[in-house]
This record gives structure tokens, sequence and C-alpha cells, in this order.
């Protein structure tokens, strides 16, 4: 009885042969039992081994999950493994991004250089843009080190996502270059772009215009509107300027209310001075802050290089001396002359326009059916300190004129929705001054931030803004898609056909004044009331009569099914809505 061992010396079992003559036969046995022990014994070695690799991978797969950094393994850019940190970085999933280019997860100006990098590391770090499956930005910075994956060359990359470092950093610049209530650049950027400037025209550049320009007074519109007014009026006054330059040029607040603008090489020689000229002019148009009006003027002092100075700060010099020449001479544009070594006046202050302050009037609407109160109508005014309140025919030429209409507009539309609001009354309704193509939007904007509700707004339109302009129904359409009321103002007076009447997107109809006055004294005033009405109901509009005054007009009225009506027998204007007025009628019933 032989034992067969495998090679590690386990028994495997016995052999027995019998006979002499079974010598060869058991060297036989034994060299085959020893070869089928040789592989049993290899595969059990072969199956460790793969257990070791697999721990060994799972134990690296581990260690780069466990970084806080992301780790790409690649060959020549294509993913081979993301870690947890790189996935999460990216908002992936990774087995979608195996087997491809890493590359194109870059923005599209970023993505052959990344390629470049990924195929050929560098040993500096490698700054990119990448873009998260939402395509939101992700600024990172790579490194890449060799290794081997799976028995393959591979490369390891790190990636560290810097995007909020880099935000802190262009912060922090911007702190130290950049006006923080303008946005603008601050002294220290402005006169390195200057010295850039006149290092510039010794290269064979043009030659250099800067222009100081200082508000005159802006003390006392600071006091009259408060350190916030004050900021907004600078804030509107660099915007105004910016509307005015080319991207060549550089506006700077160089502090308080003192502003450079160093031109552009390109345009004409004397683009200085014309551009300065426009600046006074434009500056000198009326700002509205907080619903008032502020005016403003600029003094200037201009200075070019190298006629008036060979160097940055000597520029300076020449153009404060023109700027205090004009301080001291009521405002304008100066420019400094070699011949007489003085400043000399290129252009005077900008003449005075607008002068006064925003008001909104709210007159109570009242339905005829049980004289309980509807809403408002939002009168705009304009308090003009030697003319007294004036209406929109008077003020809004002048707004017009000076550019200012759409943002006075705007002012009395949201102050008036804001007021309505904090009244808590039903209705408000606005007679437009403009019809511009942005208003949609602007109203739109105005209910968000008022909180009103679009269906607590009506706006009015006359027959005069919609004669001869079909475009207007497309904006009123607009309005109308927001939720917003749409009334036809001083129906009767204009030339409105019925087809027009068919295709506007109305919601009602306001009897012009004029024929209110003769109602019960001219038949054809009765009659023009009846008619209005059976239009409005095949229509399926309400009806609202303007302008009453005496009893016999509000009786008619309700006898006639008129939906509701407003006038100086029902409530005077006043300067705030109040939810339940007390109309002249109510006072003499009481």
């Amino acid at each position: 009885m032989n034992p067969v061992f495998t090679i590690r010396g386990m028994t495997m079992g016995y052999l027995h042969i019998d006979g002499s003559a079974a010598a060869t036969l058991a060297a036989l046995a034994l060299a085959a039992l020893a070869f089928v022990a040789m592989r049993l014994d290899s595969a059990a070695l072969h199956r460790r081994l793969k257990a070791e690799n697999e721990a060994r991978r799972l134990w690296n797969r581990g260690l780069a999950d466990a970084s806080l950094d992301g780790l790409l393994v690649h060959r020549q850019g294509v993913i081979l493994m993301m870690n947890r940190a790189l996935v999460r970085m990216l908002g992936v999933r990774e087995r979608e991004w195996v087997g491809q280019s890493f590359a194109t997860l870059a923005q599209d100006d970023h993505v052959a250089p990344l390629r470049a990098e990924l195929e050929a590391p560098q040993t500096a770090l490698a700054e990119f843009t990448l873009l998260r499956a939402d395509k939101m930005p992700l600024v990172v910075e790579i490194s890449s080190q060799a290794m081997e994956f799976e028995g393959l060359p591979a490369t390891a990359t790190a990636v560290r996502d810097i995007t909020q470092r880099r935000a802190d950093a262009e912060k922090i610049a911007r702190l130290t270059h950049y006006d923080a209530l303008t946005g603008l650049p601050n002294r220290e950027l402005f006169t390195g772009a200057l010295q850039a400037a006149l290092a510039g025209t010794t290269r064979g550049q043009a030659g250099v215009t800067l222009l100081l320009m200082d508000i005159d007074n802006f003390k006392i519109q600071n006091q009259q509107l408060g350190r916030v007014g004050g900021d907004m009026l600078l804030q509107m006054l660099a915007m105004r300027m910016l509307s005015l330059l080319t991207t060549e040029d550089m506006l700077a607040r160089l502090g308080g209310d003192k502003f450079a603008l160093l031109l552009g090489a390109s345009g004409p020689p004397n683009r200085g001075a014309s551009l300065g000229g426009q600046l006074l002019a434009a500056c000198g148009e009326p700002f509205i802050v907080e619903g008032r009006l502020a005016r403003l003027t600029l003094s200037a002092g201009l200075a070019m290089y190298p006629e008036h100075a060979a160097e940055a700060e000597a520029l300076l010099r020449v153009a404060e001396l023109a700027l205090g020449k004009a301080k001291e001479s009521g405002g304008g544009l100066y420019v400094y002359r070699h011949e007489d070594q003085r400043p000399q006046r290129i252009t005077g202050p900008a003449p005075e326009t607008l002068r006064g302050e925003p008001r909104v009037l709210y007159q109570p609407v009242f339905s005829l059916a049980d004289l309980s109160l509807a809403g408002f109508e939002a009168l705009p005014r304009w308090q003009h300190p030697s003319r007294g309140l004036l209406g929109p025919d008077e003020f809004m030429p002048l707004a017009e004129s000076a550019g200012v209409a759409q943002e006075l507009c705007g002012q009395m539309i949201e102050r008036a929705c804001a007021e309505s609001l904090a009244a808590n009354v039903p209705r408000i309704s606005l007679n437009l001054l403009e019809l511009s193509t942005n208003l949609p939007a602007r109203i739109a904007a105005i209910l968000r931030k008022t909180g009103l509700r679009p269906e607590a707004l009506e706006i009015e339109v006359s027959e005069a803004q919609m004669a001869n302009r079909p475009e207007q129904g497309q904006l009123l359409r607009e309005l109308q898609s927001i939720g917003v009321g749409i009334a036809l103002d001083d129906f009767g007076t204009g030339a409105t056909t019925l087809n027009a009447l068919r295709h506007l997107p109305l919601t009602r109809l306001k009897i012009d004044r004029r024929y209110t006055a003769k109602l019960g004294l001219d038949r054809n005033a009765d009659a023009m009331l009846g008619a209005t009405l059976t239009l409005a109901a095949s229509l399926h509009l309400e009806v609202t009569a303007l302008g009453v005054e005496t009893e016999a007009q509000l009786a008619l009225l309700r006898e006639a099914g008129c939906h509701a009506a407003q006038g100086r027998l029902l409530g005077e204007p006043a300067s705030r809505p109040v939810a339940r007025p007390a109309s002249r009628r109510e006072a003499a019933m009481g």
C-alpha cells in the first residue's frame, strides 16, 4: 500500500498493486496521479491569486472612493474608472462614461486642450473648465501620474474642484480694483490703465484723451434724497454715461462724486470734446429716484496726451486744472490750452427741463347695482414747483423730451399697485401714458415685485392710442395673457369700428364724460348710452360711466343697466386709495 501525496505534502490516497510485473504500471500510475494533483493544486493557486487581485482592486477602489478629490483612471483620455468624489462632482453615472473620452466633459473651448493634457500629461498643474450634467460650469485643476491598471499601463489623474476658490479670488480682485457701489473700475485700476495707454502710444498707437467729471452740488442732492437715494443716483448716473461709450472706453469712479473717462484709441481726434458735451447733456436730463425727480449738472475737464502732458500723473493734473476752472465757472466742459496756459470752455451746462415730482391720485369707482366700492382709477399727475399740479397732457411731452417717459410711467404704475395692495382695494385701473413694446414684461415684473394679483389690475387705453395702430392689438393681447383686464377709455370720442372692437381683447368700455354730462338733456346722448350698453352686452363687456356729477345722471345710468360709475358726485380724487371712501352722495344722504 503506497501513499500518494500532493506537491505540498498532503496525502491524496493510497495505491496498492499486486505482483512484481506491475512495477512499471505503478510508476506510471504514480506519475499520472502526481500530474492530476499538480493540476488540482494549480487551480487552487489560481483561485487564490484571483481572490488576492480582487481584494487588491477593491482595496484600491475603496482608497480612491475615500479621497475627497476626484480621481480619474484612463488610457489616453478614455475613462477606465472614476471615483465617487468625481462622480458627485460632475453629477454623472460612472457606468455611462466608462469607455468615453473625458475631454468631452469640458466646455467647448477647453475640449482640445484637455484632450492634449490627458494624452501627454505635463508636470505642472493644469486648469480647465468642465460642464456638469446640469451644464453648470466647474473650474478644476488636474495633475496626472502613470500607473498600472488591470495589468496594463494607464494614467491616474487627480481632479480638484476650484470653482469656489476662483470665485473668491475674482471677488477679492473685484473688491480691490472695482467700485463696490457702481461696479466701475476704481482709481487704482484706472491709473494703471492710463499708464498702459500712455506706454502704448510710444509703440505707434494714437494719442490718449482723459476726461475728469464731477457732480455739481452733489452734497445738496444727497441731503435731499438721503444716503440710499444718493447711492441710487450715482448708480443711475454711471449707467447713463456707460450707455454713450464704446467697449474701448473706460469709465471709472475715482471716489465720492468724481468720475474719470479714458477714451479708446479709435475715433476722430476731437471725439473727447464731442463726447464730453454729450455726457453733460445726457446727465442734465432728469433722474427719477424712488418716485422723486433729481437733476444733475456736471463739470468736466479734458486733457490730451501728448499735447498737454508726457506722463500719467501730469496728465491727471492738467485735467484737474481744467475741471477746477469748470466748477468755478458754474459747470460745463473745459480743456487746457497751451497757448495761454489756462483752461478754455468747450461747452456750457445742460439746460433745465422738467422740474418737480410725480404724484398719483385715486378716484373711487362704484358698482351701480348696490353702490358698493368696485375699485379705484389711478390718475397720474406731476407736481410742478411753479405751475402746480399738471395732467398727463402737460407733463408727458416734457418727460418724453427728457427721455424718462418709460421710467416715469413704470414708477407711477408700481406706486399705484403697491398702494392699492396695501389698502386692499378690489381693483385698480391705470390709464397708460405710453404703449411700448416692452410694456407687458414691465407690467408682469411690477406685479411680481408688488405682489398685486393680475386680476386686480385693469389697464386703460384710449381710442386715440389705438387709432390706425393695429400692432397695438398684439400688445394688448400680451397684457391680457398676464391676466390683467383691458378697458377702452373715453369711448365714443374716437373712431373705433365695430370690427376693431370685436378683435381687441377688451373687458370694459368707459363712456366719455362728455356724453355723461348730456344724459337727460340730449336725446342723442341717451341713445348713445343705450347703444353702448347693447353693444357691450353682445361683446360680453362691462361699462363704466365717467364724470358723474348729478343725481339725475346717476339715476339714468342705474336705470339703463350701466355696471359702474365714477365722478365728483361719488368721490373726489385723493392722494391715497381709501377702502371705503365717503362719497358726496352718501354725505348728503347722511
